[in-house]
């Protein structure tokens, strides 16, 4: 457990940009809300793997976010059941799933529907809040390390370290 929390704060004090580590965190939050064995998660896990983003914070993401996804089971039932019985929608969802595929991404069950459209709702505003937190963090680091000459000193061992 504690190897785990060093490894998210050296990814959050690496040299990554803070939207690499923001759309692993995303990343980590729509694998984490939704459920594990979706067809829709074997995409999200492609596209991980193309893009460059910090898995790291994937995985410790995707654990946490499940761990809080129990708790709103209920809200993502509702929300998927309002989609799936709306009448306006319902030559859409006819349309929709009389593909296989479709079928296949389990997307007629309300929890995956409501988890899938909530989570994808959510991202792009958490994707600039984690933005901004990482960066505040990032200079609040800097700032501590700056006051005390041994720490700088360290850090500059570090980076010795690393690069030689």
């Amino acid at each position: 457990m504690l190897s785990r929390i060093i490894k998210i704060f050296k990814a959050l004090n690496s040299n990554e940009a803070p939207w690499q580590i923001s759309l692993g965190i995303i990343f980590g939050a729509i694998l984490g809300f939704t459920p594990l064995f979706s067809l829709h998660n074997l995409v999200v896990l492609f596209l991980a793997l193309l893009i460059n983003l910090n898995i790291s914070m994937m995985i410790v993401a995707c654990a946490l976010f499940s761990i809080i996804a129990y708790a709103l089971d209920p809200v993502f039932h509702q929300v998927g059941l309002a989609l799936l019985t709306s009448k306006g929608l319902e030559s859409f969802w006819i349309q929709f799933f009389s593909c296989p595929v479709f079928l296949l991404a389990n997307l007629n069950n309300t929890i995956v529907m409501g988890s899938l459209v909530s989570t994808l709702a959510a991202s792009v505003p958490l994707f600039f809040l984690f933005n901004v937190l990482v960066v505040k963090y990032r200079h609040a680091y800097n700032t501590f390390i700056g006051k005390f000459p041994v720490l700088r000193f360290l850090k500059v061992l570090d980076a010795y370290e690393k690069y030689s």
